[in-house]
């Protein structure tokens, strides 16, 4: 033929495949461009040369038989030959058919892609549903599918070890479903079948005959009924060098992998090793957005997806689902004393404990700080609500160990039903969290459910700390003062100072109401300042024998500058330090803080007397007597307001009174509302008395008139006994 023929021809033929005519003889009488290309050629370089040129395994020998075969045969044949040239080393597909043109008979050699080529193919395609997102199973089916196809004698499986060593099938698409069962969960080791070998001694383990390996021997009766013969398995190792799998190919007759087999292994366990790091990644992303780190419980997001779920459930199947709101009682107090190590190890615990009663269908979620929450779901009667809140109160409630000592939690759970109380999510935490706030303020350690006015009420604290925010400023606030007696002149020798607020709308507000707000958002420390500085300067205008009390908050003590703006206060009254005691509780005491420690230290040195307030309420209140320097302990009103029908309360009395005098302290009663009550104070040895039955907090207009002028016509405890009479609150 001559060139231009033999262009036609090409053209004809195949002009986009890699396509040759070949003759009887091996020579070749036409090509496409694309042939040509693939070889680098032209075609004056192509033309009159033999495909042994092309492909040397292809001699004349070799060429004749196929000649025969294809001349015969109705069907193409399949070649597979070595590529040469820069694909050296490279298997490579020929499809070769019988062609006839003119009468003239050729044979028509097709390059079909070459093994590398198909493996960049499907390197592509996994790598292009990893990028997509497809969960790791579909990538590894995928994966196992197209494998078999290019090898279409074996069997493919992949593996993944967790941090134990145990193995799980990813993907095995052509393996039955109870092979895999009965395999996962085992723990890779020296003899256990080619997989766990592999993935122990780190490198590919070759078994030809699994009949007889020892490899085998606990497991080849899983293999053999399904026809398996031998199994090679290589471990796919991370880019940090861990093992994260095993790569397996099983066959039907005992033999090893062939050099294609191991050239498609190679590829594999590269996207092996790619898809299951990507996993690892994506599972940590979801572990950090779904999880807290502390405790291994779902975190706050998780939990209002995981709730999302679970009202989307209920409404279709008439299921309840309640929200256990849990606020551990006091952990801040502990979780300040001990430091925050101690605070997390009792966390962990917490969340041991929670975990430990959850059922199978529940959720365990740590909210934040020392909050908690479950869900349950079912068809629940209130009752089984209850009885799951008590378990939690319970569980949760018994002695922990931390930091070398032994600790109580006391539990507040607030309870949402879901769709009773809400319907999304969002509302139905929102209605549990304030449940579980409303626990709290009626005394903690137990649980309630949620009730539509709670929100009217949370509102209403709300309304109440903005409009704080502005009362300093607008001068609501005022001081009253209630008298405290001594209880051998009968004369006023202190007055307590107790904060008011005149809301222009609200009227008096309590201060029950607005203090805890106001040690909530911060705003206690500017009002106990202001406090502080009106105290004094009324106090200085006052007979010298009578003194001011104050109130010190708990947050106030961490403000580093409490004792220069008590010492400010004092210069600018004129006031002198002994005329001014200072009250705390024991909860500024509770966490044992060098720092409030040395402030009460230096409030003493400067002269200024430190009275225990609410004494005998705490549990450690007898300690701190020796701990700190006191000058008084006030008695609560608790034992004063049972002093006269329970004997009980009554010898507490006794017992607090002959202990302080002890030590040196002088004694306060405070909450006295009967005559009988005074009498019973005063005949227990009690210094000072203080309660509405010998005088309510009133204006400084009123105390300076109790006070009369330089205090020689003031009011005596023995005359308001005459004509007084029981006044509650």
């Amino acid at each position: 033929m001559h060139a231009r023929e033999d262009l036609a021809l090409a053209l004809d033929v195949a002009p986009h495949t890699p396509t040759a005519l070949v003759d009887e003889r091996g020579c070749l009488h036409g090509w496409s461009s694309v042939f040509a290309d693939v070889h680098g050629l032209k075609g004056h370089e192509i033309r009159g040369k033999p495909i042994s040129y092309f492909w040397p395994e292809l001699d004349a020998e070799r060429w004749a038989a196929l000649w025969r075969r294809i001349q015969q045969g109705e069907s193409a044949l399949v070649v597979h030959v070595e590529e040469h040239g820069a694909a050296k080393g490279d298997t490579v597909e020929l499809e070769i058919d019988r062609f006839v043109c003119d009468g003239s008979y050729f044979a028509k050699v097709e390059l079909r892609r070459s093994a590398a080529w198909r493996l960049h193919l499907m390197q592509q395609d996994i790598l292009e549903a990893m990028a997509s997102g497809a969960p790791l199973k579909s990538i590894m089916d995928r994966l196992c599918l197209k494998v078999e196809e290019m090898a279409p004698s074996v069997v493919c499986s992949v593996l993944q070890v967790d941090r134990h060593q145990r193995m799980f099938h990813v993907a095995s698409p052509s393996l039955p479903a109870h092979y895999a069962h009965c395999v996962d969960g085992v723990t890779a080791g020296p003899k256990v079948g080619s997989c766990g070998t592999a993935i122990y001694l780190g490198e590919a383990v070759e078994v030809t005959e699994i009949a007889t390996d020892p490899l085998w021997e606990d497991y080849r009766h899983l293999v053999l009924p399904l026809g398996m013969r031998a199994c090679w398995s290589s471990p796919i190792k991370g880019s940090d060098g861990r093992v994260l799998g095993a790569f397996a190919f099983y066959y039907l007759r005992p033999r090893g992998p062939t050099r294609l087999e191991r050239q498609i292994v190679a590829t594999c366990l590269h996207l092996c090793m790619i898809a299951l790091e990507h996993e690892e990644t994506r599972a940590r992303a979801f572990e950090l957005s779904f999880t807290d780190p502390l405790t291994r419980l779902a975190n706050r997001n998780r939990f209002q997806e995981r709730l999302g779920e679970c009202l989307a459930m209920a409404c279709d199947s008439r299921q309840r689902v309640a929200v256990h709101y849990i606020g551990l009682d006091g952990f801040r107090a502990i979780n300040e004393t001990l430091g925050y190590e101690a605070g997390d190890e009792l966390l962990k615990s917490v969340a041991n404990r929670l975990v430990s009663i959850a059922k199978t269908h529940e959720t365990a979620t740590r909210i934040g700080g020392g909050e908690f929450a479950l869900i349950q779901t079912g068809n629940l009667k209130d009752e089984d609500i209850a009885n799951r809140a008590r378990k939690i109160v319970d569980v949760l409630g018994a002695p922990y160990s931390a930091a070398n000592r032994q600790l109580h939690l006391g539990t507040s759970i607030g309870i949402a039903i879901g769709p009773d109380d809400a319907n999304s999510a969002h509302d139905l935490i929102h209605d549990a969290a304030l449940a579980m706030r409303r626990v709290k303020e009626l005394g903690r350690g137990s649980y309630i459910f949620y009730e539509k006015d709670l929100n009217d009420r949370m509102q209403r604290q709300r309304l109440v700390e903005s409009d704080l925010r502005g009362a300093l400023a607008l001068r609501q606030f005022e001081l009253h003062f209630q008298p405290i007696y001594n209880l051998q002149t009968g004369a006023i020798e202190a007055g307590e100072a107790l904060l008011r607020w005149l809301h222009p709308e609200w009227g008096t507000i309590r201060p029950s109401e607005f203090i805890p707000i106001a040690e909530q958002s911060g705003l206690i420390e500017e009002i106990g300042t202001w406090v502080i500085r009106e105290a004094c300067m009324a106090a200085s205008k006052w007979p010298v024998s009578v003194s001011i009390a104050i109130n010190l908050s708990p947050r106030q003590f961490d403000n580093p500058d409490l004792a220069k703006i008590i010492a400010s206060a004092l210069a600018m009254s004129g006031l002198e330090p002994p005329r001014l005691e200072l009250e705390v509780t024991e909860s500024v005491l509770l966490n044992d803080s060098p720092v409030n420690a040395a402030l009460l230290s230096a409030l003493s040195g400067m002269g200024i007397a430190i009275a225990l307030d609410d004494f005998g309420t705490g549990y450690s209140s007898l300690s701190y007597l020796h701990r700190f320097k006191f000058n008084r302990v006030k008695m609560d009103h608790s034992f004063v307001r049972d002093i006269v029908r329970d004997q009980g309360s009554l010898k507490i009395v006794r017992a607090i009174v002959m202990l302080a005098h002890s030590l040196g302290l002088e004694v306060t009663a405070e909450g006295v509302e009967t005559d009988e009550q005074l009498a019973a104070v005063r005949g227990e040895g009690c210094d000072a008395v203080q309660g509405y039955y010998t005088g309510a907090p009133m204006t400084l207009a009123a105390f300076i008139a109790c006070l009369g002028h330089d205090g020689r016509d003031q009011a005596r405890l023995p005359d308001l006994a005459e004509n007084a009479r029981t006044v509650s609150i």
